[in-house]
This record gives structure tokens, C-alpha cells and sequence, in this order.
């Protein structure tokens, strides 16, 4: 038994604790050899299921990243489209704006518009209204327009029975105007009142052979009617035949064979048809219908009245000079008296003195002579044609 107080060895205790010391590490190294196994064994298992696992995300990672890289370019795409649109829609509402303020400025003209319609609308209203009045006065100044220029040699009664007579031969109707309008009365009254009134350039010595001679009549040689002469004229022979007088003498005015002044023919004439018209159609002639007033002038040519009505006048003469002074009256320069404001001319399509170019046209004298095609010209006047200008 050792003693208590003796002195310890420490080489003894180092021993002792090596000892100790090495069993223990001998036996951890022993559990140390024993776990080894099993924890390889687990790693080894859960590496391989970890590296399948790992695999299967990688692929997972991948596709997700592929799909984030498409999803993000569209993404750009979208931002793309969506900056084109904001600068559309940027460009659009500036156009929006141009034209919301167009529109503006439409409406305020408009606006505008419709007060210059309405003030144009009073005014066309107040211009017809003058139409309305000129027209009035237009028509009054007609009617004084013919007071003033009156008749010189008619009578009343005659001014009234050649208007209806001359009207009767060139009616006015839905073609156009007829001798009322053309003023023919007064026409014939002027050349009444002249150089045609009193036979004037009118061959006016005998023979003077009667209506209804039926004998022939020898003067200074010469039987009228019925001889046929012989003459020469410029060395060419002609002959000359006088028929009967029972014929229509109507024609050149070399057949005149009255010993009146042709103012005394008319009025004799005039007064011839008004005692005709009362005794077969029961009224003077201007009182009668349009149609007994055609057949009373178709009477006149067929000779119907007597001698005695026509005061010895054969009918059919002063039918002739009737029909030709009013086709005058209606076709002849203004100057003269008749066809008043050219409206003769204008219906019959004579173009007076225009030539051509008098308004302006550009035609020559040339050139309206080979054309195949007639040109219709406004009428000229004398009176015109002297001022130089329409």
C-alpha cells in the first residue's frame, strides 16, 4: 500500500496520462473506423439522388431562363410598339388639336356664313321687290313709249284694225314674238307718212288698167291687156306679154295700177276690210276671233269681196301690200321704225350688220363664208353699226 504522502512520479503520471490519453484516441479512433462506413454509404446515396435532382433543375433553370430571354424580348418588343404608339397617339392628338381648331374657326365662319345669308336673303328679297317695280314701270314706259311715238297718219280706228291685222299675220306665240312686239303698226305708219305714203320712186303715170277689166284698153299704141310686144334690151330681144287683169295682180310693184297715192290705197284698203268683216263675219275685224280674223285675210286673197266694198280696189292687191309691209315692218333695220329691239331678226336668225366680230366673236367675212356649217350671229343695227359699238 503506498504511502499517501510520498512524492508522486511524474514520469509515472505522464505515463499514466499517455496511457489514458492513448486509449482514448484508440477508441475514437476505432468509432472513428466503424462510422466511416456508414456515413459513406448515406452521402453516397444522397449525392447521386442530389445530383439527379440538380440536373433536373439545371434543365428546369435553363428553360426558365430561355423563357425569361423570350419573355423579355417581347417585353422589349411591347415597350417598342408601346413608344411607337405614344408617339402616334402624341402625333394624333396634335392633329386633334389642328382640327378641333379648324373646326373652330369653321363654326365662327359658318356663323358668319349664315349672317351673309340672311343679310343676301333680305337683299334678293328687296331686289325683287324692284324687279317687281322696274317691271311695272318698265311696262309703263312702254305704253308711254308708244304714246310717245304715236301715230302720224292713222286714224284711230285704223290704228287699232292694222295692229290686229298685222298681229293676225305674225302672231306672238309660244315660238317666239310676232309684229306686236316688233311695233310693225308703227312702222307702216311712218312709211305712210313718207316717201312710200306719197308714191315716192313709184312709176306713177298711165295706163292705170281698173280691177275686172275684161276688155283690153289701148293707150298710145300699147292694148292692155292681152298684147304680146317684142323689145330689145341690150341687143337682146325679149317678148313681153300683158295677161288679163282677171289674174291675181300681185307681185313686183311695177303691177300697181291705181292712180291713188299708195297713204289713199291703204286707207281705202283698211276700210274695205272693215266693211267685208261687218258684212260676213258680223263686227270690224279687230273685234273678231283669231279665226274668223285668219279667214277674213284668206278672203282678201281669194278675191271674196266685192269691188264695191274695196272701193274698187281688187282685194287681192291690197292683200299683197298688207302681208308685205308687215313682213317689213318686222325684218327691216330699227332704224326705220319697226322690229323694235331686233327681236324680227333675232327670231328669223339675220345677223344685220354684224359681220362677224361685232361682239367680239372672232370670226372674218372669210370665214363665215366657207362655212359648211352656218353660224348664228347676234343682230347688229344701223344705229349700232354707226356708234361703232354695241
Amino acid at each position: 500500500m503506498a504511502d499517501s504522502t510520498k512524492p508522486t512520479d511524474s514520469s509515472n503520471s505522464r505515463r499514466n496520462f499517455l496511457k489514458i490519453g492513448a486509449g482514448v484516441v484508440a477508441g475514437a479512433a476505432v468509432a472513428s473506423v466503424v462510422e466511416i462506413p456508414y456515413y459513406s454509404s448515406v452521402i453516397g446515396s444522397n449525392n447521386s439522388n442530389s445530383s439527379t435532382t440538380v440536373s433536373s433543375l439545371q434543365s428546369q433553370l435553363d428553360a426558365t431562363t430561355s423563357q425569361l430571354s423570350d419573355t423579355q424580348s417581347s417585353l422589349s418588343a411591347a415597350q417598342g410598339t408601346i413608344s411607337s404608339l405614344n408617339s402616334q397617339l402624341t402625333s394624333t392628338q396634335g392633329q386633334l388639336s389642328v382640327v378641333q381648331s379648324s373646326l373652330s374657326s369653321a363654326t365662327s365662319q359658318n356663323a358668319a356664313l349664315n349672317q351673309q345669308l340672311t343679310s343676301a336673303s333680305t337683299q334678293i328679297s328687296t331686289l325683287n321687290q324692284q324687279v317687281s317695280t322696274l317691271s311695272s314701270q318698265s311696262s309703263s314706259l312702254q305704253a308711254n313709249l308708244d304714246t310717245e311715238t304715236a301715230f302720224l297718219i292713222l286714224s284711230t280706228t285704223e290704228q287699232a284694225e292694222l295692229a290686229a291685222i298685222t298681229s293676225t299675220i305674225i302672231p306672238t306665240d309660244s315660238t317666239g314674238p310676232g309684229a306686236t312686239e316688233a311695233g310693225v303698226v308703227y312702222f307702216i305708219d311712218r312709211q305712210l307718212k313718207g316717201e312710200y305714203g306719197n308714191s315716192g320712186d313709184m312709176f306713177m303715170n298711165g295706163p292705170f288698167i281698173p280691177a275686172g277689166t275684161t276688155s283690153p284698153v289701148t293707150v298710145n299704141g300699147i292694148t292692155y291687156p292681152g298684147t304680146t310686144m317684142n323689145v330689145s334690151v341690150a341687143g337682146t330681144p325679149y317678148s313681153v306679154s300683158y295677161p288679163p287683169t282677171a289674174n291675181v295682180r300681185v307681185g313686183a310693184g311695177t303691177r300697181y295700177q291705181y292712180a291713188w297715192e299708195m297713204k289713199d290705197f291703204w286707207r281705202m284698203g283698211l276700210a274695205g276690210i272693215e266693211a267685208y268683216a261687218n258684212a260676213a263675219y258680223g263686227g270690224n275685224f279687230e273685234t273678231l276671233s283669231a279665226a274668223d280674223q285668219q279667214a277674213c285675210l284668206t278672203d282678201l286673197w281669194n278675191n271674196k269681196p266685192t269691188l264695191a266694198q274695196f272701193n274698187n280696189i281688187l282685194p287681192s292687191d291690197f292683200a299683197y301690200e298688207l302681208f308685205f309691209m308687215t313682213w317689213c315692218g318686222f325684218t327691216m333695220d330699227p332704224v326705220y321704225g319697226g322690229n323694235k329691239g331686233m327681236v324680227g331678226w333675232t327670231y328669223s336668225g339675220f345677223n344685220g350688220t354684224n359681220q362677224g366680230n361685232f361682239y367680239g366673236e372672232g370670226y372674218t367675212t372669210k370665214q363665215l363664208m366657207v362655212m359648211t356649217t352656218p353660224v348664228r350671229l347676234q343682230p347688229a343695227s344701223l344705229g349700232q353699226f354707226q356708234k361703232g359699238s354695241p
